[in-house]
């Protein structure tokens, strides 16, 4: 029999190869499926010698291009844009000029492509479940997982070569057949916890795990994993050490040190033998990281994509109704090609992934296992965290817990997709890691987890005086960036804050922590960098408007304009367009710092009163006041203020109000005795 299956073997991935979605794989998927459920058909399968390529040249793209079951798990609606694309083209077919459809055909488009894509998830998911349950096939597959992952490693990479990697259609699919492999031990009490074992991360000879760890350097694991294991082979330590990714993020420089665990690691070999259930979960969590995440920032990045070119388009429109010409048009037509291209592309992974409200769920139930089982290596859910970090913790992959946050993020995002989720475990606490630099607004502002983090005495007693602190530390990274990139960071934090303290009990808990700091600690720190960025931005975004209105001045003066060269105009124009965006970004973090200035303020008094604070907020104060009713103000005047998100009276009234709440809160004059000495306030009344 095993000569005539190798054929058949060879005919059924033939005709799928290049197969999409839209394609007839429904054939030959029930064929392997029945297949498979004879015990030669299965034999047969993983003894092909095409089931993992031999090559000495392979790679992510060979497996899935040779091997027996890599077209299968290419079928997708993602556009592959290596060597040749899948037919029917389902952007093409379904997403043509979608401006143009309506919204009930888009609908249609994406009923039909999540429905057909789950019968693929759910045929792939049950022909590897029957040869996982064969004890003669089951060895075959995880050896067949296993290279599948580790050739693509380099798809956690910012840039990907599609010629070396497997597709994002591959691996989202892969993502989906090994999250309904997980569903058995996926129970809402998590029972099988306990089958996980931390100790694969580092001694399976199958699957490459040793990547960036949590809160360990790789010369930490290495000394961990050595006084646990005496035996260890030298050659193994040195893969360790020598690994390229095998870095720390506890590790950078004026972080804490990294402290051991007193508990060593129960010896174990390299050979030994673990769980399905344990090889399956570290497995899953590899193939979200390079599939399904990475989905998702690809998504992400194809957004931007498509908002810079239509900022282009708009730029070079503009500039035509000032200064046509042939090769302005062609780049017009050109830029408009590539937005319906991006467009098409953008409603494909929409179809796939956003719109599969199964798929987002069973990754969330996924993540909610992989949080509480870290957590578990720390002490469960309580607080404060053990003085010394275990190693069991501080060594797993970092992705681990970045991949649960960003997808709660962007489940948040998603209407009811997190309706149906278990976010919380009885009494024990929350299911996610205090990490306020990924809970976002966006989470605890959703339905689904507004009541666990408004009411969670764990949130409630650490989550603001953890966002004050990392508001304050996110300005010492030690990134080359560090300047521009602690805006956007602290952008989310005060979105955050903000929500909180509409909440009673945070503003309490708020209040009460600012009280215990009196005049040191974090508080304090949190309010001087405030004060700070709100002087750097909204003297930005001001001085940036007067610019501006000279760049007006100087293009609706019609005749002195149209004498200028048209490469000066179109380069004038071009800086006038991204004069705008600046302002805008600019007056936004401007209103956020205000408005966070002008509530606090209003409960919390003391910090601002300090010796060594007064008289910076009093001169802050001044100026903005000044700027904005002096004799000046005029310069700040726009055709359309609310476009750049300038709104001068509300501006004016939040500093009013801070006025008004210093006074307030203030018992000794410490207020009116700074205003008076910076000497500006009374030219404002009095003018």
């Amino acid at each position: 029999m095993e000569p005539i299956m190798k054929q058949l073997n060879e005919d059924l991935r033939w005709s799928v190869l290049k197969v999409s979605a839209l394609g007839n794989f429904q054939q030959p998927l029930r064929a392997l499926s029945w297949l498979v459920n004879f015990p030669v058909g299965a034999k047969a399968l993983v003894n092909h010698p095409w089931w993992i390529p031999k090559s000495m040249y392979l790679n992510g793209r060979i497996i899935e291009v040779a091997s027996i079951l890599g077209p299968l798990f290419h079928v997708s609606a993602l556009p592959d844009q290596a060597i040749s694309k899948s037919q029917p083209d389902v952007g093409q077919q379904c997403f043509s000029e979608s401006f143009t459809h309506r919204p009930a055909d888009l609908l249609s488009s994406f009923t039909t492509i999540k429905t057909v894509l789950n019968y693929l998830y759910d045929g792939l998911a049950e022909v590897l479940r029957c040869l996982l349950m064969n004890t003669s096939t089951c060895e075959n597959v995880l050896e067949y997982l296993a290279e599948v992952i580790n050739k693509n490693a380099s798809r956690a990479h910012v840039q990907v070569d599609p010629l070396c990697c497997a597709s994002s259609g591959m691996f989202v699919n892969l993502s989906a057949v090994m999250l309904r492999l997980c569903e058995p031990f996926l129970d809402a009490n998590l029972t099988k916890t306990d089958k996980v074992d931390p100790r694969y991360v580092f001694n399976s000879t199958r699957l490459e795990l040793r990547l960036t760890a949590l809160h360990a350097s790789s010369e930490e694991v290495s000394e961990w994993i050595n006084s646990s294991n005496p035996t260890k082979s030298t050659d193994g330590e040195n893969r360790l050490l020598h690994s390229q990714e095998a870095t720390s993020t506890g590790s950078n420089a004026g972080g804490p040190p990294i402290l051991h665990h007193n508990k060593p690691m129960p010896s174990c070999t390299e050979n030994a033998k673990y769980s399905c259930i344990c090889e399956c979960f570290f497995m899953t969590a590899r193939v979200l990281n390079l599939g399904l995440l990475k989905a998702f920032l690809d998504f992400k990045h194809l957004v931007q994509d498509i908002s810079r070119c239509e900022d282009m388009l708009f730029t070079m429109k503009a500039m035509q109704g000032q200064a046509s010409s042939p090769q302005l048009q062609q780049d017009i037509s050109r830029l408009e090609k590539d937005i319906e291209l991006y467009s098409q592309e953008k409603l494909c992974y929409e179809a796939q992934i956003l719109r599969d409200g199964g798929l987002l769920q069973h990754a969330l139930s996924f993540y909610r296992l992989m949080v509480v089982w870290l957590v578990g290596h720390i002490g469960g859910f309580k607080m404060p965290l053990p003085s010394t970090c275990p190693m069991e913790f501080a060594a797993m992959p970092e992705h681990f817990v970045e991949d649960a946050m960003e997808l709660l993020i962007l489940a948040s995002r998603i209407p009811r997709a997190l309706d149906g989720v278990i976010l919380s475990q009885d009494d024990r606490g929350t299911q996610l890691l205090d990490a306020p630099l990924k809970v976002r607004y966006e989470v605890l502002g959703s339905s689904a987890t507004a009541t666990l983090f408004e009411g969670h005495q764990l949130s409630l007693e650490y989550l603001v005086r953890n966002l004050l602190k990392l508001y304050v530390d996110i300005e010492f990274t030690g990134s080359h960036t560090r300047f521009y990139d602690k805006f956007n960071i602290r952008h989310n934090i005060a979105e955050l804050l903000e929500y909180l303290w509409q909440v009673p009990s945070h503003e309490n808990a708020w209040r009460q922590f600012a009280e215990e700091e009196e005049e040191k600690g974090v508080s304090l720190n949190f309010l001087n960098f405030l004060i700070n960025d709100s002087i750097f931005v909204l003297d930005e975004s001001l001085n940036k408007i007067v610019e501006l209105k000279e760049m007006e001045a100087e293009m609706s003066n019609t005749v002195e304009w149209e004498r200028r060269p048209a490469q000066e105009r179109q380069g004038r124009t071009r800086q006038f367009h991204s004069q705008e965006n600046i302002i805008r970004i600019d007056m936004k973090l401007a209103n956020e710092d205000m408005n966070m200035l002008a509530f606090t303020s209003e409960q919390i008094t003391a910090p601002f009163l300090l010796p060594e604070m007064v008289e910076r907020v009093v001169s802050m104060l001044n100026y903005f006041l000044l700027r904005l009713v002096g004799p000046q103000r005029k310069s700040l005047s726009l055709k359309d203020p609310e476009k750049y998100e300038f709104r001068p009276k509300q501006l004016l009234k939040q500093i009013v109000n801070i006025y008004v709440n210093l006074a307030r809160g203030d018992k000794e004059n410490i207020f009116p005795t700074a205003i008076t000495k910076d000497g500006r306030l009374p030219y404002v009344v009095f003018h």
